[in-house]
């Protein structure tokens, strides 16, 4: 049999002769979100943000009115980025750091920001938005069934729930944790990819209708050279063209799942 001791992580006993890896479970939170502090969110216009944007604001006259919640609004930049082109929006965010809380009530005085966790509805805002947008954050949980049906529940019935993430075509899920090596214990969740298959068998009958975009990796701005945190995204060759990947190894799709009520 192969040696497998120099290969596997340090395991944990659980006390029922059961052993199991020392990750914790994924729930969205992570210290290195703060990160957002460091970032003006007057400056930031990520290439991803208009597609979405696009797709939130769908067939509607510019002019009409419309409430939007955006989950894990972080500093606030997407929430600054859409009142300055849908000044008439009535435009939320909530995130689960107070920081990032304070930091984009500071930046973007026009918004309402509020300290709350999707995976916890009784902290979630009583009322329901048009549009509800989660950027980035769907690869941050191990289930869909941890935070989107909180994602639905805050969507109006006629309304529009847009999330932007890591997405497979392909029949695979993957669950994944990264760290620094020999520079922290804590495993950082924030890279799973599950498929548009888990994603089919979750939304059927429980939305109108649902799909599917993916952006040109050419256009959503990401460098194609290794930045300096080796957990960034970066674009990479892949055999069906290009891909985002990291300094892991891993590589993965981005895509808009559009979903209306």
């Amino acid at each position: 049999m192969p040696d497998r001791t120099a290969a596997e992580p340090n395991p944990a006993p659980t006390g029922r002769g059961v052993w199991e890896p020392t990750w914790r479970r994924a729930e969205g939170t992570r210290s290195i979100d703060l990160r957002y502090l460091d970032r003006d969110p007057r400056t930031t216009d990520r290439p991803y943000f208009g597609p979405v944007l696009a797709l939130a604001a769908g067939h509607r006259r510019r002019d009409e009115s419309l409430r939007l919640l955006d989950v894990g609004c972080a500093n606030g930049a997407f929430a600054r980025y859409v009142l300055e082109r849908r000044p008439r929006w009535d435009v939320s965010g909530i995130d689960v750091l107070p920081e990032l809380v304070d930091a984009a009530s500071a930046a973007v005085p026009e918004g309402r920001f509020s300290v709350a966790d999707i995976c916890a509805p009784q902290s979630l805002p009583s009322e329901r938005f048009d549009v509800v947008t989660a950027l980035t954050i769907p690869s941050h949980f191990d289930s869909l069934e941890q935070w989107l049906p909180q994602v639905l529940r805050l969507t109006a019935p006629g309304g529009v729930a847009v999330l932007y993430g890591p997405l497979n075509p392909s029949p695979v899920d993957l669950i994944c944790r990264l760290r620094y090596a020999g520079e922290s214990e804590e495993w950082l969740p924030g890279w799973n990819v599950l498929s548009q298959r888990t994603y089919d068998a979750f939304l059927r009958g429980r939305v109108r209708s649902w799909a599917y975009h993916y952006p040109e990796v050419s256009t959503l701005g990401y460098p194609a050279t290794a930045p300096a945190d080796g957990l960034s995204s970066r674009i990479v060759p892949a055999p069906d063209g290009q891909r985002l990947g990291n300094s892991s190894g891993l590589t993965y799709h981005m895509a808009c799942v559009e979903m209306h009520r």
